[in-house]
């Protein structure tokens, strides 16, 4: 699950450095070079505590990513873990020092998950993004965040629970015995609670919701 710092641009940019910094330092022998170089390292929690106190040490921009810092040090599949088809394993190969293990069912229910099955809620709009989301699981369980607002979907039994967060604060906690409804309960919450945007933009991103809405009903 991702802290709220990881939410936000600068904290990919910090990230950033931080790699290019280890690799500058790194001798040529260094078995774990390749991986710098594919943006992972061994130690998750040392990655995210580095690259917290970069953030905090410097000033970094907090506009969007660039295309190119996107796709450097694997940035994009570390900002969206959830459309990774199964788990990173770091592997003995020099040449290919990063390999994905997943099964069929992880793979299924990941892209389902991106074309919008309709157990889930995609795209998200506005600010909002998906914070946790495990393919794997059998179980239906995501969640959601606009850093102001954490909202969780989950499977409980024969039915989906709701709970959107403000803080230390229950804004909502409802049972739902249909998937689609607690969707559609949270996309409306969503659309109230949509965090900074222009009006034009907000207008056009609401007109883009709603005939996507119309066609999953079809």
């Amino acid at each position: 699950m991702m802290s709220y710092a990881q939410e936000l641009p600068m904290y990919w940019r910090a990230r950033l450095e931080v790699f290019r910094e280890a690799i500058a330092q790194a001798q040529n022998d260094d078995p774990d070079i390749a991986l710098l170089r594919n943006g992972v390292m061994r130690n998750k929690a040392s990655e995210e505590m580095l690259s917290e106190a970069r953030m905090k040490e410097k000033e970094f921009p907090n506009s969007p990513l660039s295309l190119m810092e996107a796709c450097s040090f694997n940035t994009w599949f570390a900002k969206h873990p959830e459309k990774v088809c199964g788990e990173e394993i770091i592997t003995t190969s020099r040449e290919f020092p990063i390999s994905i293990k997943g099964d069929r069912t992880w793979i299924e229910n990941t892209i389902g998950h991106h074309i919008g099955e309709d157990r889930l809620i995609l795209p998200v709009p506005f600010e909002w993004s998906i914070k946790y989301f495990d393919a794997s699981d059998p179980d239906f369980d995501v969640e959601y965040t606009n850093g102001e607002y954490n909202a969780r979907i989950y499977q409980g039994g024969v039915d989906y629970n709701l709970q959107i967060h403000k803080g230390d604060y229950i804004e909502d906690n409802v049972n739902f015995m249909d998937i689609r409804d607690a969707n559609l309960h949270l996309m409306n919450f969503m659309k109230t609670h949509r965090g900074q945007a222009s009006s034009k933009t907000l207008e056009l991103e609401a007109l883009a919701l709603e005939l996507e809405l119309q066609m999953t009903e079809l």
